[in-house]
């Protein structure tokens, strides 16, 4: 006799989650890479950011850090890219419709961050490109929309670490 399997999808919604994060600086980077350093090394994150082309870290709702050493690489949260570029707005919600599901609807109506990262024409990337998106609090909701654009003829290598 087979016992049923529980149905995930409905098992975790997002009202389950909150949405109150305690608001994180750049200068809080250092301390929470040092703390936590082996958990982000195990998602392929390497706080000295060594052998990356640029990095992209977000703690909770707040973006710690969001660089890049390679030129022709460009890296940011995605609300301040969307601040920057006015055509970035026909991007959103094209990958995946908006009301796909409760999840994807959670992020549409409540936005808490994710990134943007754009490889202009013609650039390769010499090495990765890392992004972290790192949870602190327990139960808290992190409701990220990622953008990557790599323009023709360019390359680029992301790891991404959640």
């Amino acid at each position: 006799m087979h016992k049923r399997v529980p149905d995930v999808v409905n098992a975790v919604k997002p009202e389950d989650y909150t949405m109150d994060a305690e608001e994180h600086g750049p200068e809080d980077r250092t301390e929470i890479e040092g703390e936590y350093k082996k958990s982000l090394l195990g998602v392929g994150y390497d706080p000295d950011g060594s052998e990356r082309s640029g990095s992209f870290l977000q703690l909770d709702h707040s973006v710690l850090c969001s660089t890049t050493v390679q030129e022709g690489i460009e890296v940011l949260d995605s609300s301040e890219a969307l601040e920057k570029y006015s055509w970035l707005s026909d991007y959103f919600w094209r990958a995946v419709a908006a009301d796909k599901d409760i999840y994807t609807k959670a992020v549409a109506d409540k936005q808490t961050g994710g990134y943007f990262i754009r490889a202009a024409p013609g650039v390769k990337s010499i090495f990765p490109l890392q992004a972290g998106l790192f949870i602190g609090k327990e139960r808290l909701s992190q409701n990220v929309h990622n953008i990557v654009i790599v323009e023709e003829g360019a390359e680029l290598h992301i790891i991404t670490g959640c």
